[in-house]
Parts: C-alpha cells; sequence; structure tokens
C-alpha cells in the first residue's frame, strides 16, 4: 500500500505538473491572443487615421480642381469679353476707315485729309485746298441710306453752317 500511495502522489504531482505547464501555455496563448488584438486595434486606428487623412487630401484636391475650373472659365469668359470687345473695336475701325474713304472722294488732295472726332457716321475733316493749305476742320455727315458724304461748306454752298446745323442735330450723337 506504501508503494500505491506513494503511486498516487506521484500521478498526482505529475497530473499538477501537467495541468500546471498546461495553465501556463493557455496564459502564454492568452497574452499572444491580447497583443495581436491590441496590436490590431493600434492598426485599425492608424488605418482610420490615414483614411481620414486621404479623404481630407481628396477634399482638398477636389476643391483645389474646383477652383482652377472656376478660374479656367473666368479666364476664358475674360478672353471671349477681350475677343468680343476686340471684335467690336476692329467693326467701329473698319467702319471709320470705310467712312474717311467715302470722305477723301472729293477732295483736292486725299492723302492729306486728317480726321478727328468721328462718331458714328459723323466728323471733321480737314483738307488742302489748290494752293495747298489746309482749310481748317469743317464737319461732314456720311448718309449710308445714298452712300453719300456731306461735308460743310463756305457760307454759299448747299451745306452752310446752318444747314450743317440742322443735319447734325438729327443724325449725328
Amino acid at each position: 500500500m506504501k508503494y500505491g500511495l506513494i503511486a498516487v502522489i506521484i500521478v498526482a504531482v505529475a497530473l499538477f505538473y501537467f495541468m500546471s505547464q498546461s495553465n501556463k501555455a493557455d496564459a502564454e496563448r492568452l497574452k499572444q491572443a491580447e497583443i495581436a488584438h491590441q496590436q490590431k486595434l493600434e492598426q485599425d486606428k492608424v488605418n482610420e487615421a490615414s483614411l481620414e487623412q486621404a479623404s481630407l487630401t481628396r477634399q482638398a484636391e477636389a476643391e483645389k480642381a474646383k477652383i482652377l475650373k472656376a478660374d479656367a472659365e473666368r479666364l476664358k469668359s475674360e478672353s471671349d469679353a477681350k475677343k468680343m470687345e476686340q471684335a467690336k473695336q476692329d467693326k467701329i475701325k473698319k467702319d471709320i476707315k470705310f467712312i474717311e474713304d467715302k470722305a477723301k472722294v472729293g477732295l483736292f488732295d486725299p492723302e492729306a485729309a486728317k480726321f478727328r472726332n468721328i462718331k458714328g457716321n459723323c466728323g471733321e475733316i480737314n483738307a488742302k485746298n489748290k494752293v495747298g493749305g489746309y482749310t481748317g476742320y469743317r464737319r461732314f455727315i456720311y448718309d449710308a441710306e445714298f452712300d453719300n458724304v456731306s461735308i460743310e461748306d463756305e457760307k454759299d454752298g448747299l451745306y452752310n453752317p446752318e444747314m450743317m446745323n440742322i443735319l447734325w442735330e438729327k443724325k449725328c450723337p
């Protein structure tokens, strides 16, 4: 019986020893699982922060793209406005050149004619006379309906200053 009791004690000690070893292994696995869980939580926080940063970056890029698009549209509209203004100025210059050419037709020295204050179909012209001197600025009106230029004459002509005043008030802005 002594041997039986010793065997039972040895078996009990061995059983407790193996149980203790098993508990240590379980505790170690539990500790490693806890560490892995903590690392996963930290990684999730890092991923969440990077996703938030990426989202903010995308929003900033979208805002920047929107601003660039608005600037491009503004520049395009300004460019279009400048082109329209340039086209308008070109048309005005072309019209003025046309009227000047029409006014030069009946002059003694058409190349020497000087113009000023041209507004619409009206303006002032200074041309040379037969002697070669300038006569002074006189008013003129271009009538597009009859394709005719009326130049203010001296006191005795058809377009004397009184008649030109009447025409000027009616046809010139």
